[in-house]
């Protein structure tokens, strides 16, 4: 709709005739003129109300746009929403989905930490008992560290040098605060007076990364623990930490980056007697994945693996009958099902009473504790779950396929070899040599032997997945059996 309107009044007593010329300039290939509209003619008074629009929206749509008020703007837009169909059709589907979602009650109201306004007076308990109150003592630090007042600063005759730029919080005076505060010891934790928790940090990091730390007692930075073995690599490590806002990504990234992160880990025997417990890193140590990444690893080479980020916990199969011995059956696990079955470990849920047995076999923690350092054991069992836990058959079954479906063609040698050696790359991230490739391919020729002297026992091994014309279910069990090999090798869940 638009609405011209004349600068001065015109017309003659017998009738006046008007032309209109509509100028319609679209020069594009497909034409999108307008083909039937309607002219009308008023003689209301200035100025003339646009058809169906409110009075106010007309009114203020009267106001130059740069002239109009915050009001004036909200009622043009306000209408422009109703009028707009893809706005509607929008706004129509963030109200059906927000009708779906979960109902809480008005006066749910979520947990937060708020500081008292009057902080409650704390006793000494005399013999522990909390009804002979003692002396009354306030939140503060030993008498050996800073107080929490200083915002971490020490006299300046023993004050270190700062490890990190900015941060410090100071007070003095009738500023300092009687009774400290939750923010009062964060700040006080990362002041530049105080190195230990970015020590800590990197310390537990290279730990990870290294498989051990600089300070090998890396839950004890005491007395009693190890003095770190490279004391300048570790205070750098801890100064450039806290100067970058203390970003993890950033010290993780100059971790691996490193020359001493990228050696070999091929054993040396000039460091065999020097240096047996690697404390110089002259070498790369081998050690094995955690149990959480060795089964996103058996996923990711298979291609189930479910990459989303954030969401709550999933529940991957396990042994139907686990749920049976725990302590009156409480260990309900509904499996999840589409994507949420191949999540990462980190998302698997843990229940305290029953814990996920992948798991524990490869030495997860106990969810009760905090656990600095994770031990590393080597059993038959582990190897028994790789081989026949289900998460692991069917990740076994779908990289099998997924070589087959990655090197297609009708059975010949090369294609054999090829198959074989796609399989290696895709678990191991390297080519074989002759003898491994020799190795699975006599692998593959024995097991379709079996798989077709069995072809019940095949077809029950392919699980869900489907043979082609090409491979039939004996060849394609034959390759699953194969990727079931591999995903059991200990290079397949070692760091090399």
């Amino acid at each position: 709709v638009a609405v011209f309107e004349s600068k001065e009044a015109f017309g003659h007593d017998g009738g006046t005739k008007l032309t209109i010329t509509l100028d319609q300039a679209y020069n594009q290939t497909e034409p999108h003129n307008l083909g039937h509209f309607r002219l009308s003619v008023t003689t209301a008074a200035s100025p003339v109300p646009l058809e169906g629009v409110p009075q106010e929206v007309a009114a203020a749509l009267a106001v130059d746009a740069g002239q109009r008020n915050d009001a004036q703007k909200k009622q043009v837009g306000d209408y422009f929403k109703t009028v707009d169909a893809e706005y509607v059709k929008l706004a129509k589907g963030v109200t059906d989905h927000e009708a779906k979602g979960p109902k809480f009650p008005e006066d749910l109201k979520a947990q937060s930490v708020v500081e008292l306004p009057k902080p409650r007076v704390t006793n000494i308990h005399l013999r522990g008992d909390f009804l002979a109150k003692g002396d009354v003592v306030e939140a503060q630090t030993v008498a050996a560290l800073p107080s929490l007042a200083s915002g971490g600063r020490l006299p300046a005759e023993t004050q270190p040098p700062d490890i990190s730029a900015g941060g410090e919080r100071k007070y003095q005076g009738a500023d300092a605060p009687r009774s400290p505060s939750r923010l009062d010891l964060a700040h006080w934790l990362v002041s530049p007076a105080n190195p230990l928790p970015a020590r800590v940090t990197v310390n537990r990091l290279w730990q990870q990364h290294f498989g051990r730390g600089l300070v090998a007692t890396s839950d004890d930075f005491g007395r009693q623990g190890e003095k770190p073995s490279h004391p300048e690599l570790l205070d750098w490590l801890a100064s450039d930490f806290a100067s970058r806002g203390w970003s993890l990504k950033q010290v993780h990234r100059r971790m691996v980056l490193t020359t001493t992160y990228r050696q070999s880990a091929r054993m040396r025997r000039d460091l065999a007697e020097r240096d047996p417990e690697n404390i110089l890193v002259a070498r790369q140590l081998r050690r094995r994945v955690e149990s959480e990444v060795i089964r996103d690893l058996a996923l990711s080479a298979s291609g189930l693996f479910a990459s989303r980020v954030g969401g709550p916990s999933v529940r991957p199969p396990q042994p139907t009958e686990y749920a049976t011995i725990t302590y009156a059956g409480s260990a309900n696990w509904p499996e999840s099902k589409g994507a949420d079955r191949y999540r990462r470990g980190l998302y698997t849920f843990f229940q305290r009473t029953s814990p996920y047995p992948m798991l524990m076999t490869f030495d997860t923690p106990d969810s009760n504790e905090c656990a600095v350092r994770r031990t590393t054991s080597n059993t038959p069992l582990q190897a028994l779950t790789i081989w026949n836990d289900p998460a692991f058959v069917e990740a076994a079954q779908a990289l099998g396929s997924r070589v087959v479906r990655e090197v297609p063609g009708p059975t010949s040698d090369e294609v054999t070899r090829q198959r074989a050696r796609r399989a290696f790359e895709i678990c191991l991230a390297r080519s074989p040599d002759s003898r491994e490739e020799t190795a699975l391919v006599a692998l593959y020729h024995q097991q379709l032997a079996l798989c077709s002297k069995d072809a019940k026992a095949a077809t029950t091994l392919l699980g869900s997945q489907t043979p082609s014309a090409e491979t039939p279910a004996t060849e394609l069990a034959a390759w699953i059996s194969v990727a079931r090999a591999i995903l059991n090798l200990d290079e397949f869940i070692t760091r090399e």
